[in-house]
């Protein structure tokens, strides 16, 4: 009876052990190979100076890699790795945002270059960063508008910076 609790016992630790070191399967880092390539180069194309039209090509591509990826997950780590691919998606989606803005309203004459000027699609993003918001009046017209300041921009881009780098972290320290 003793050796058949002992045997028992042996065999259910070996049971859990076994649960155990399955329950935190690896991260096939070989699935984000497309997506890390995608990301790099909207990164590059920013960094490049190549123009706000190039700069949406590469910001298209991350997106359609991004979608091509949920399907392929299959683990919590592949699912986390995957959110912040789209985390880093919407920062530079918002910094293409504030960059369509400040090319369309500059050339108006009205907003000055070192200011963007706030419209609905921006409101979010100014919440989302905290980002101050000035308040002018149109004199020709009496209207009032809003803009927020060039450096905003910037700002996102180095969030996007460090959501990359925290993703690389990932890949390499996985």
């Amino acid at each position: 009876m003793k050796r058949f609790t002992i045997i028992s016992f042996l065999f259910a630790l070996s049971m859990i052990c076994a649960a155990c070191s399955h329950s935190t399967p690896a991260l096939d880092t070989t699935k984000f190979n497309d997506v890390t390539g995608a990301a790099q180069n909207v990164r590059s194309t920013l960094e490049s100076g190549a123009g706000y039209q190039a700069f949406d090509r590469a910001l298209q591509k991350l997106s359609a890699e991004i979608t091509a990826l949920k399907s392929k997950t299959r683990t919590d780590k592949e699912r986390d790795l995957l959110k912040d691919y789209s985390d880093l998606y919407s920062t530079y989606h918002d910094g293409y945002t504030l960059w369509k803005y400040k090319i369309e309203f500059t050339r108006y004459g009205f907003v000055p270059r070192e200011l963007i000027y706030v419209g609905q699609d921006i409101e979010p993003i100014i919440e989302k960063y905290k980002i101050p918001v000035q308040l002018h009046l149109y004199e020709p017209t009496r209207q009032s508008w809003k803009s927020i300041p060039e450096s905003s921009l910037q700002m996102i881009w180095t969030n996007a910076d460090s959501q990359l780098q925290i993703i690389n972290n990932i890949l390499t320290y996985r």
